[in-house]
C-alpha cells in the first residue's frame, strides 16, 4: 500500500489497491466518498506548498455550506414563516466566525495537516469552551455549532448531502460500508460502481451490485479519506482492483479487456431464450431475484423464467413511512404481469439485521442477525403483516403469485404465519375482494433448525427456497459481512452440503419442489454441486442468468450426483473447492 503519511493528496501518479471482487465489470469515473454520520476524519500530513490549496478547499466548503443553509432558510421562511426560519441566521453567523476561520488556517500552517483534521480539532475546542461558559445562550449555541460543522465536514469530504438518491455526476462510490438503506432508491445512472472497506462476497453491497449488474469491490482499504473527491479512478470488478489516476496506457489495456469480456457476453446473450437442461436432460428452472419495479425489464433482457425472489423490504426501506395496502398491490400486480407466463414469488417483509428504518420501530440490538428479524418481526407486528398479506392475496388474482415466509426457525412460526394468512384470505372472501383460489405457500430454509426439521416443515408448504447466504453464515458461525473472517465463509464445506442434501431429500420425499435463491446459485463454480444435489430451481440476480444457463447446459446430472456424493464425505473443504473449480474449468472455462 502507498504510504499515507508521506504522499501528497495532489499526487497524480497511478496507484493500485486490491480488494475482493464481488461483481464483474470495468468502469472509469470520478471518485465519490460516502461517509457515515460519524465523520471519519483522518490525519494526513501535507507539505508547506500544499497549505494554500487546503485553504482554498476550506473557503470553498464554507461558501457551499453558506449556500446550503441559506437555501434551507429561504425554503422555511416561505413555508413556516420568517420568525421560525431566523434560527438559521445564527448558523450563518457561526459559519462566518472569523476567529474560528483564522484558527483553522493557523493549524494548517503550524502543524501541516489536512484541512478536515485541522477543522475538526478547532471545532472540538470551540464547542467545549461554549459548553463550559456559564451562559445558557452560548451552551445552546454549541449544538448549532456542531450542526454547522458537520455540514462543513461533509462538503470538505465530498459527501453527498442527499446520499445516493440524487447524484448530479456519474461517480464511483467509496464508503466504509453500504447498508440497504444507503442503496435503496439509488440513482443507477449516476452510480457507476461501488467500493467498500468492509464486506465479503455475500455482504449486502455485493448482492446489490450483482443484482444491478454494477461493478463492485469490497474489503479494499487505504483509500477512504486519502484522495480528493473527483479523482479519476478505474474500477476492475473482475480482479478486485481500484486504480487511482489510471494512465492512458492502463485505460487502453482495460479497454481491450472489456472488449474481450463483451464478446463473451454476446455469446451468452444467445442463450437468453434457451432452457436450462443438463446434458442428460434434467430440467432446472432459472429465475430472477428482484427488488424494485425498475428491475422488471431485466427479466426479459436476461431470459429469466419468472421471479424466484421478490425482496419486498426495499418497498419499505425506500421511503419514510410504511407503504399502504394499495401501494403494495399496485407494485405486486405490475410485477406479476411482467413475470407471466412464469411465477412471481413474493417474500414477506424480511426486515431487521442490517435492514432497518426509523419508521419500522426496530430498536438497536447487540446481535441483530440473531434478533428481531424476518418472520419474527412480522409476527410481532401483525398490523404490518396483515396489510402485506392482504396486498399479496389481492395481487394473487393475477394467477401466478406465490408467497414465501423468511427466517422460519420452527414449525410453530410457520403455523402462526399460516393462521394469519388464512384469516386474511377469509376476510377478503367476506368482502368479495378477488384473489386466487389457490396460493402456493413456501418457506425459506436459512437457519440450521429449519434445515434439520425440513421433513416437518415440508408437510405444511408447497415449496422450499434455500437462502444460502444465511444458512452458510449460521451453520459455520461466520459473519458474512466481516472481512476478517470472510475466508472462512465456505459454501463447499461438507457441513453445508450435508444440510442442503437433507433439505432437498425432505422436499422430494414430501412431493414439493425446492429452489436456491441465495448467492450460491449465481456462483458458476458451485452450480455442479447444486445440480448434483437435485435442486429444481436456481434464482439469482438477472444479469447472472445467462451464465447459470451456460453452466447447467454443460453439466451431466449423473456425474454431478457422484461429485456431490464425494464432497459430502470429504474431510477437506479445500479439496471440495478444488474439485468444483476443476469441474467448472473443464466444462465452461470462458465464463469463470
Amino acid at each position: 500500500m502507498p504510504d499515507e503519511s508521506s504522499e501528497s493528496p495532489k499526487s497524480t501518479a497511478e496507484e493500485r489497491y486490491k480488494g475482493t471482487p464481488v461483481s464483474p465489470g470495468i468502469v472509469v469515473g470520478p471518485l465519490l466518498f460516502l461517509y457515515e454520520d460519524e465523520h471519519l476524519v483522518r490525519k494526513r500530513r501535507i507539505r508547506p506548498e500544499d497549505v494554500a490549496g487546503e485553504i482554498t478547499r476550506f473557503e470553498a466548503a464554507l461558501l457551499k455550506t453558506h449556500q446550503q443553509i441559506q437555501a434551507i432558510r429561504n425554503q422555511l421562511a416561505s413555508s413556516i414563516g420568517e420568525a421560525d426560519a431566523s434560527i438559521f441566521d445564527a448558523h450563518i453567523l457561526l459559519l462566518e466566525d472569523t476567529s474560528l476561520i483564522e484558527s483553522v488556517k493557523e493549524q494548517l500552517q503550524s502543524r501541516l495537516v489536512n484541512v478536515e483534521f485541522a477543522y475538526e480539532q478547532v471545532v472540538r475546542t470551540f464547542s467545549r469552551k461554549m459548553r463550559e461558559l456559564n451562559d445558557d445562550y452560548f451552551r445552546e449555541r454549541a449544538g448549532d455549532f456542531i450542526d454547522v460543522s458537520r455540514r462543513v465536514l461533509r462538503n470538505l469530504q465530498g459527501k453527498v448531502d442527499a446520499e445516493l438518491r440524487s447524484l448530479d455526476t456519474p461517480s464511483i462510490v467509496l464508503a466504509h460500508d453500504l447498508a440497504p438503506s444507503d442503496t435503496a432508491g439509488l440513482d443507477r445512472k449516476m452510480v457507476l460502481g461501488m467500493v467498500t472497506e468492509a464486506g465479503s462476497r455475500t455482504s449486502h453491497t455485493a448482492i446489490m451490485a450483482r443484482s444491478l449488474n454494477m461493478p463492485a469491490v469490497v474489503g479494499l482499504r487505504g483509500v477512504l479519506g486519502k484522495y480528493e473527491p473527483g479523482t479519476e479512478v478505474l474500477l476492475d470488478g473482475y480482479e478486485g482492483l481500484l486504480i487511482i489516476n489510471p494512465s492512458e496506457q492502463t485505460k487502453t489495456d482495460y479497454g481491450q479487456r472489456e472488449k474481450q469480456h463483451h464478446e463473451v457476453e454476446v455469446k451468452l446473450d444467445a442463450l437468453r431464450e434457451t432452457l436450462a437442461i443438463t446434458v442428460d436432460q434434467r430440467r432446472i428452472i432459472v429465475s430472477a431475484n428482484i427488488e424494485v419495479l425498475e428491475d422488471l425489464p431485466l427479466l426479459k433482457e436476461h431470459g429469466a423464467e419468472g421471479v424466484g425472489l421478490l425482496r419486498t423490504e426495499y418497498l419499505f426501506l425506500n421511503q419514510d413511512e410504511s407503504p399502504s395496502e394499495d401501494q403494495q398491490v399496485d407494485m405486486y400486480v405490475q410485477m406479476a404481469r411482467a413475470s407471466k407466463p412464469h411465477h412471481l414469488i413474493i417474500r414477506t417483509l424480511d426486515i431487521g439485521g442490517d435492514k432497518k428504518r426509523p419508521h419500522l420501530g426496530i430498536e438497536m440490538e447487540i446481535n441483530p442477525f440473531l434478533g428481531y428479524r424476518g418472520i419474527r418481526y412480522s409476527l410481532g407486528r401483525p398490523d404490518l403483516f396483515r396489510v402485506q398479506l392482504r396486498a399479496i392475496c389481492r395481487a394473487s388474482a393475477e394467477g401466478n403469485v406465490r408467497i414465501m415466509f423468511p427466517m422460519v426457525s420452527d414449525l410453530g412460526e410457520l403455523k402462526a404465519a399460516r393462521r394469519i394468512l388464512d384469516e386474511v384470505r377469509e376476510e377478503l372472501r367476506s368482502q368479495n375482494v378477488p384473489q386466487a383460489e389457490k396460493i402456493e405457500v413456501g418457506v425459506m430454509i436459512e437457519v440450521p433448525s429449519a434445515a434439520l426439521t425440513a421433513d416437518m416443515l415440508a408437510r405444511h408448504v408447497d415449496f422450499f427456497s434455500v437462502g444460502s447466504n444465511d444458512l452458510i453464515q449460521y451453520t459455520l458461525a461466520i459473519d458474512r459481512g466481516n472481512e476478517k473472517v470472510a475466508g472462512l465463509y465456505q459454501p463447499a464445506h461438507p457441513a453445508v452440503l450435508r444440510l442442503l442434501q437433507t433439505v432437498v431429500e425432505a422436499a422430494h420425499r414430501n412431493n414439493i419442489w425446492i429452489g436456491v435463491c441465495g448467492e450460491m446459485s449465481a456462483d458458476v463454480v458451485l452450480i455442479p454441486a447444486l445440480v448434483g444435489l437435485g435442486v429444481d430451481e436456481l434464482s439469482a440476480g438477472a444479469a447472472s442468468i445467462p451464465r447459470i444457463k451456460r453452466a447447467i447446459q454443460a453439466i451431466n446430472y449423473e456425474e454431478a450426483r457422484q461429485l456431490v456424493a464425494r464432497c459430502v464425505l470429504s474431510e477437506s473443504v479445500e479439496a471440495n473447492q478444488a474439485e468444483l473449480e476443476q469441474t467448472a474449468r473443464r466444462l465452461y472455462p470462458e465464463i469463470l
